[in-house]
């Protein structure tokens, strides 16, 4: 059986090494005032959201140095490198769920808004009913849609975009979804 774990005493120091048995101290921590915290806690929050103030120009010297000297005969005259050319079978690669979530995502957006999710969830293809269930299962409802959050609202879309991906409907989902003007779309607030 272990020795009882001894009490820290005043000869240890933070600094001490500790040695098998010895309690550590731990700091408590007591918060006196909730107001204060809370007003501390808003006060670091709107520090990391503020923006940075705005780009200006900088100061121009009233005189450049000295003028440039004249390019010496060593070196030859330069002209811009051209890119290999790719031929196109390597240049377009399958278009995946990245794709989707990407177009999805851009602008901050969490899903679009119930008819033309509706309207994307008809054009999902291979869907079923399983055990009573459709698969995948529809958006969410009318009902359900003012207190869903907007987190899961963007998982329910990414499994309608990972089921397109998946049964080779990636190109017409992503028509639709570029083809959807901005108020079209529900985005985080």
């Amino acid at each position: 059986m272990p020795p009882p774990p001894k009490k820290p005493t005043s000869r240890h120091r933070l600094d001490d090494p500790y040695l098998q048995g010895d309690a550590i101290p731990v700091p408590e921590a007591v918060e006196k005032d909730s107001d204060t915290s809370w007003a501390l806690f808003n006060e670091l929050t709107e520090r990391q959201e503020r923006k940075f103030s705005p780009t200006v120009p900088g100061s121009v010297p009233a005189t450049l140095p000295g003028p440039l000297s004249p390019p010496s005969p060593a070196y030859g005259a330069t002209a811009p490198a051209t890119l290999p050319q790719q031929d196109a079978a390597s240049s377009t690669a399958p278009l995946g769920v990245d794709e989707l979530m990407i177009e999805a995502r851009r602008n901050n957006r969490v899903c679009p808004r119930l008819d033309d999710w509706g309207k994307l969830y008809d054009m999902l293809p291979g869907k079923e009913v399983v055990d009573g269930k459709p698969v995948p299962p529809p958006p969410i409802s009318p009902q359900a849609w003012r207190v869903t959050s907007a987190m899961v609202k963007r998982l329910c879309l990414r499994d309608h975009l990972e089921w397109a991906a998946s049964h080779d409907a990636v190109v017409p989902v992503l028509i639709f979804l570029r083809g959807l003007p901005e108020e079209n779309w529900l985005h985080m607030e």
